[in-house]
């Protein structure tokens, strides 16, 4: 009879010890991974149900401020007119009292007129204190965000735009640029006179960036750099493109031909 010996060597151990505390490793990633999701899960069910609470109260808050805005109508006497208006000032930084909804309208060319109303309301401030133009991005965030929790979808907020235009006591309209950047401004709005303007600040300045006329302006970056492309193309200015960026000045072969 033979016998048959099995010669297990150091190194054989170390590599089954290596093995399973590999497999060890994977498993407690594993068991990590799936806390994980538990933990997030359970936070994501807690936060859905802390909103509808919420949701509540933002509706009682909103029907408050309603209720004290009527009983500022009714005592005007009461209180100084100051003291109104920084009321009335705090009162209009909980949204919209009664957003315009589908469902509280006849029908849908009703709902876009009063949506269109509502959206002049909220912001012609905002484009006056924006250096009198403010992209429709900026213009549906802040349209949003005073809605509270009825939020409107783009295609709506877009088609109430348009309608805007159709107003003849809006302060405000919209209005396409040239690169079909469309943008809300204010009525007085006149293309020529606005280069004019962006003109005269340069030749103040020597010289500017996107970036700094957007600070000068109160306007976003994107409309500085629409702007001074478009005076551009009208040869007002010329640029001067560096590593740090295009740095616009005025066109000197303008002004300087005899």
């Amino acid at each position: 009879m033979h016998r048959c010996y099995i010669c297990i060597t150091s190194s054989d151990i170390a590599l089954t010890n290596i093995e399973n505390m590999r497999r060890a490793g994977i498993i407690s990633i594993e068991r990590q991974l799936e806390a994980k999701r538990d933990q997030n899960s359970q936070s994501i069910s807690q936060a859905f149900q802390d909103l509808t609470p919420l949701i509540t109260m933002a509706k009682d808050m909103v029907s408050l401020a309603k209720q004290i805005t009527g009983e500022i109508s009714k005592k005007k006497g009461a209180i100084t007119e100051d003291e109104a208006v920084q009321l009335k000032a705090h009162l209009l930084s909980l949204g919209i009292e009664e957003p315009v909804t589908r469902e509280n309208v006849e029908s849908s060319s009703s709902y876009f007129s009063k949506l269109s109303e509502e959206c002049i309301a909220v912001l012609s401030d905002p484009v006056s204190k924006s250096g009198g133009m403010l992209t429709l991005f900026d213009a549906y965030v802040r349209v949003n965000r005073a809605r509270g929790f009825d939020l409107i979808s783009p295609s709506d907020f877009f088609r109430a735009c348009k309608l805007i235009n159709n107003s003849s006591t809006s302060p405000i309209r919209m209005v396409t640029l040239r690169s079909q950047l469309r943008v809300l401004v204010n009525k007085d709005y006149e293309p020529s006179k606005l280069k004019t303007v962006i003109v005269n600040l340069i030749e103040e300045n020597g010289s500017l960036t996107a970036e700094q006329l957007s600070q000068k302006r109160q306007i976003p970056m994107l409309l500085a750099k629409e702007l001074l492309l478009d005076a551009e193309d009208d040869g007002l200015l010329c640029r001067d493109e560096t590593i740090e960026g295009i740095c616009f000045f005025p066109n000197l072969f303008l002004t300087n031909i005899p």
